[in-house]
């Protein structure tokens, strides 16, 4: 609409310079004149008004814990000759992380705030806001895009352009905690798991063949050596002292679909899979995870191979920071998909509140191939079935009690990077 009255004013100024030619007043052509040069000279700033305009987004941490603050310093720079006279600039901004002492309002995308601040920027000039962002609850979320909006000193015409990258994520890890503060013992949380220093075969390292005994299961038997010898030869692994552990989060927390989610029961599950993963990589385990949810922008299971990678232990938050009530797949499934084997002789930790018969029927089956198998349960509810033998501790109870004490700090000892962004807006 501005832009039509913009348009419909130079109109007009061309029409009163052209009455006075054709009547032959002298004013009128010059008050036309003035009226044509003004706005065109108008509409000539407002198109360079943002040009060698650049914005710069810094963020202090793109990785923090529930309750720590990220420091996002928004920055504008004009480096042309011709001042900017007026700028709007908008920042969208998560909702999960507010912006402190500082006023927002709604954005157009679900989940998101609006940050607007109004300026003018000299020749060579540049300004800085800083904004606090503070960590509520944990997750993944995004800063960005940022629009710009300038024009002539007027006010007679507007440009607004989107500058920036169009987001930076920040992720938020969930809480983690002590295992002792779980009820549970950090030598021997899930029993005597370990069996001493257990060695069992590695399949993935082939080290020779022998012939085959009573009782050899038949993938083991190497047809290529049999073929040559003309009798049956199994194959010999390497023996492996390695220990694998295998977070696994069965994230529903009723066992119909259509009943929903409950999210005390889903926000515990993930505090207590964090809390496991950070004690088996502290341990010196190698860790992997395993959740029948998806990534952002992803419709595949949350998938980590066991690893002692340096930032094994932070994948494996992050990927718990984004889990969502929503399931992708089936954990009874997913624990024995054979595009993913598990390592030999790992032991795996499921945490869940339900237990449906074919994850139980799983659980079994893991065990009889030799994997350690223990269940943290997150609900003081009582299953209609029994897993025995596998050893199953609960941690509802403590994990009411932690949930209720607002002010115990989470651990916040991991590595943060800062992440930054810098572009030139378009012309």
């Amino acid at each position: 609409m501005r832009s039509l009255m913009t348009d419909a004013w130079l109109l007009f100024s061309t029409l009163l310079a052209g009455i006075g030619f054709s009547s032959g007043s002298v004013p009128l052509v010059v008050i036309g004149a003035l009226l044509f040069c003004t706005g065109g000279a108008a509409r000539l700033w407002s198109r360079i008004s943002l040009e060698q305009v650049f914005f710069t987004r810094t963020l202090s941490e793109h990785r923090v814990f529930v309750g720590e603050t990220v420091l996002a310093m928004l920055i504008l720079e004009n480096r042309k000759t011709l001042p900017v006279p007026w700028m709007e600039m908008r920042e969208t901004l998560p909702r999960g992380m507010p912006a402190i002492n500082v006023r927002t309002s709604p954005g157009q995308v679900p989940g998101s705030q609006v940050l607007e601040r109004a300026t003018a920027l000299g020749r060579q000039d540049h300004l800085e806001w800083p904004i606090t962002l503070r960590a509520v609850r944990r997750g993944y979320y995004r800063v960005g895009p940022t629009r710009l909006k300038s024009g002539d000193i007027f006010g007679f015409f507007e440009r607004e352009e989107e500058t920036g990258r169009p987001v930076d994520g920040i992720v938020v890890y969930p809480l983690t905690y002590p295992l002792p503060d779980l009820g549970l013992d950090s030598a021997r949380p899930f029993g005597d798991y370990r069996g001493g220093n257990r060695i069992h075969e590695d399949p993935s390292r082939v080290i020779g063949v022998r012939d085959y005994m009573p009782g050899d299961p038949m993938k083991r038997i190497d047809w290529y050596a049999t073929a040559r010898v003309s009798r049956l030869q199994s194959r010999l692994y390497e023996p492996s002292r390695e220990q694998s552990v295998i977070v696994a989060l069965n994230i529903p927390t009723f066992e119909l679909t259509w009943q929903g989610s409950d999210p005390i029961l889903l926000e515990r599950g993930v505090a207590v899979a964090a809390s496991v993963a950070r004690w088996a990589a502290d341990e010196g385990n190698a860790l992997g995870l395993v959740a029948n949810g998806s990534f952002a922008d992803a419709d595949r299971t949350i998938r980590i191979g066991a690893g002692r990678g340096p930032d094994r232990l932070s994948r494996v938050l992050e990927a718990l920071a984004m889990i969502t009530a929503f399931t992708t797949s089936n954990m009874a499934g997913d624990l024995e998909d054979p595009a993913y084997p598990l390592p030999a002789g790992a032991t795996v930790v499921l945490i869940a509140a339900v237990m449906p018969d074919d994850l139980a029927a799983t659980l079994f089956r893991l065990r009889a191939r030799g994997h350690f198998v223990a269940v943290v349960k997150t609900t003081n509810a009582v299953w209609d079935r029994s897993i025995d033998p596998i050893p199953v501790v609960s941690v509802a109870t403590a994990m009411e009690a932690l949930e209720a004490d607002e002010s115990r700090a989470p651990v916040r000892d991991l590595p943060k990077d800062p992440v930054t962004c810098a572009v030139e807006v378009p012309a």
